[in-house]
């Protein structure tokens, strides 16, 4: 397994529409900080604001985004991730819980925005989405 080097740049707690613009614009910064182009940057900012956008669809607990410049010995790139900390039903767009919250189409929409993308639940509450971009 290959060693990974890496710092959380920023981390975004989801409660509101509001922290989906803030969470977009934080991650097209970490990007053009790490030197992505200008359409990898809209990419990887479209990416985080799907994710928060499922985020912020839960009433009851906030989430959070994390986005990391990643170092390994073959990639340079940045990891955006999101923590749902509740078993709460995510709500599609007109307000009724949907059977498969992780099929809603914002996260299709985040991962065909990447270059890898994994969907893992992390305890018994916690439900996780990694999505790495690397730096061409």
């Amino acid at each position: 397994m290959n060693r990974v080097n890496k710092t959380v740049s920023e981390r975004i707690v989801i409660k509101s529409d509001l922290d989906i613009v803030t969470a977009r614009l934080r991650a097209r910064e970490v990007a053009r900080e790490m030197g992505f182009g200008t359409i990898d940057q809209a990419r990887i900012s479209l990416a985080a604001s799907e994710l928060a956008r499922i985020l912020s669809l839960k009433i009851n607990t906030p989430g959070e985004i994390l986005i990391a410049g990643v170092n390994t010995p073959e990639h340079v790139g940045i990891q955006v991730t999101s923590i749902d900390g509740s078993d709460e039903k995510l709500l599609d767009a007109d307000g009724q819980a949907t059977q498969e919250p992780l099929a809603d189409s914002a996260l299709t929409n985040a991962m065909a925005l990447v270059d890898e993308g994994l969907v893992e639940q992390v305890g018994a509450k916690n439900i996780r989405v990694t999505l790495m971009k690397w730096l061409a």
